[in-house]
């Protein structure tokens, strides 16, 4: 029997990709290799997508989360989880006023 292979689209891909790093998973590139069936240079380009969204979301605060090789473990980790949250809260409160 062979393994059942799920095929994301792009931006699939990267919204469960920020799931799991947002839910404080250290991967590394073989493990989002092997969750995607991706290539190396697709999960670098992933990982630039996912740092440039952080960025931008972050515009005008200090940048304090972040996703960083990890070059000890050589796994990618998200810093600073929870000053996303508090970054969340800011955005949802300016839809209120």
């Amino acid at each position: 029997m062979s393994a059942h292979k799920t095929v994301f689209n792009d931006k699939q891909r990267i919204l469960r990709l920020y799931s799991a790093m947002i839910s404080n998973r250290e991967l590394s590139i073989e493990e989002i290799e092997d969750m995607f069936f991706i290539g190396r240079k697709t999960v670098q380009r992933d990982i630039s997508e996912l740092r440039t969204f952080l960025h931008d979301l972050q515009v005008g605060e200090p940048i304090k989360s972040e996703i960083i090789f990890d070059r000890h473990s050589k796994k990618y980790r998200l810093t600073e989880v929870d000053n996303l949250f508090n970054v969340f809260d800011k955005i949802n409160g300016l839809d209120e006023e």
